[in-house]
C-alpha cells in the first residue's frame, strides 16, 4: 500500500485522493462542523475582545489582560478541539468504512465514536491549559517589558531603543521556537485520532500510540503537512487580498476611541478572511485526517481493499 517510510509522497497522496473523493460528502460535512466552530469561536473572540486587548497592548497594562479575554479564549479553545476530536474520529471511521468496501454511514460512525470525547478530555485539557499558560505568560512578558522600556524611554533615548531592538529579538526567537514545537507536536500527534478512533484508546493513550508509530516516518509526515500547508496557505493568501479591500483606507488613529473606530473598519475585511480560511479548512482538514487513518492502517497491519491503489 503506501511506503511512507520511502517517502512516497505521489502514492501516499494518490491513495489519500481516491478514497477522500469516495466518501467526499461526509468527510466535507464533518469537516464543515469543526471548521465553522473553530471558525465561528474565533471570530466571536475578536468581536468580543478586540478592543480591551488593543487596549492593554497600547497602554502596555497586563492587568488590562484580565478582563476575560484570555479564559474566554482559553475556554472557546478547548471547545473547539473537543468538537475536533468527535469529528476527527468520525472521519476515521468514515475512511475506514469505505476502505472496506462499506458505505459511509455517518450515524454507525457517530455510535463508534461517542466514547472518544470522554476519553481523550484530560489529554485535551492539559493541551489547551497549556497553550492558555504559554499564551499568557508570553503576552505579560512583552508587555511588561515594553512599559519597562517606555518608562525607560523618558531619561535615554538610545537606551530605550536598545531595548526595543532586544526585545524584538527576543520576541522572534520565541516565535521561531514556538513554530518549531507546533511543528513537531503536529507531527507526532498525527495518528492521534486514528489511534483513539479505531483501537480505542483511552487517557494519554493514543498519544503514546501516535508517537511511536510516527518513529521512523517523521519526515513524510512533515512533508506532507508542509504540503498541504502550502496549499492551504495559498488560497487562504490569495482570500485574504480580496479582504484586504474591504478595509478603510483611512484608517482611525490616536485615543482610546480611534481603537474602537479601528476595530470595527477592520471586522469586515477579518470576518471575509475567517470565512475564507474556514472554508479551506473545511476542505483540507478531513483530508489529513484520512490520510493519518490510511499510514495508521498500514502501520497497524491492516490491509485496505480495493478502493485503494495496489
Amino acid at each position: 500500500m503506501v511506503a511512507v517510510n520511502r517517502l512516497e509522497f505521489s502514492r501516499l497522496f494518490g491513495d489519500t485522493s481516491a478514497l477522500y473523493r469516495r466518501c467526499f460528502r461526509p468527510l466535507l460535512s464533518l469537516g464543515a462542523v469543526s471548521a465553522v466552530v473553530a471558525g465561528g469561536t474565533g471570530l466571536a473572540l475578536v468581536w468580543l475582545f478586540a478592543t480591551p486587548l488593543l487596549t492593554a497592548l497600547v497602554s502596555f497594562n497586563p492587568a488590562g489582560l484580565a478582563s476575560g479575554a484570555l479564559l474566554a479564549t482559553g475556554a472557546a479553545g478547548l471547545a473547539s478541539m473537543l468538537v475536533t476530536v468527535q469529528c476527527g474520529a468520525m472521519v476515521a471511521q468514515v475512511a475506514v468504512q469505505v476502505a472496506d468496501g462499506r458505505r459511509a454511514d455517518l450515524r454507525a460512525a457517530l455510535r463508534e465514536t461517542t466514547t472518544v470525547v470522554p476519553r481523550l478530555l484530560l489529554p485535551c485539557l492539559v493541551l489547551s491549559a497549556g497553550a492558555w499558560l504559554v499564551v499568557a505568560v508570553g503576552l505579560t512578558v512583552v508587555l511588561n517589558a515594553l512599559r519597562t522600556v517606555g518608562m525607560s524611554a523618558r531619561a535615554d533615548r538610545t537606551a530605550a531603543i536598545s531595548g526595543i531592538l532586544a526585545l524584538m529579538g527576543g520576541v522572534a526567537l520565541a516565535g521561531a521556537a514556538a513554530v518549531a514545537v507546533i511543528w513537531w507536536l503536529r507531527v507526532k500527534l498525527f495518528l492521534l485520532l486514528p489511534a483513539a478512533s479505531l483501537e480505542r484508546l483511552p487517557g494519554f493513550a493514543p498519544v503514546r500510540r501516535s508517537w511511536q508509530l510516527t518513529r521512523g516516518i517523521a519526515g513524510a509526515v512533515f512533508g506532507a503537512l508542509v504540503v498541504v500547508g502550502l496549499a492551504e496557505g495559498a488560497v487562504v493568501g490569495l482570500g485574504g487580498q480580496v479582504a484586504s479591500v474591504l478595509v478603510t483606507p483611512s484608517l482611525a488613529a490616536g485615543g482610546i476611541g480611534g481603537l474602537v473606530t479601528l476595530v470595527s473598519q477592520l471586522m469586515p475585511a477579518i470576518t471575509v478572511a475567517t470565512a475564507i480560511s474556514t472554508t479551506v479548512t473545511a476542505f483540507t482538514w478531513p483530508f489529513l485526517t484520512v490520510m493519518s487513518t490510511l499510514v495508521h492502517r498500514v502501520l497497524t497491519g491492516y490491509r485496505l481493499t480495493p478502493l485503494i491503489s495496489a
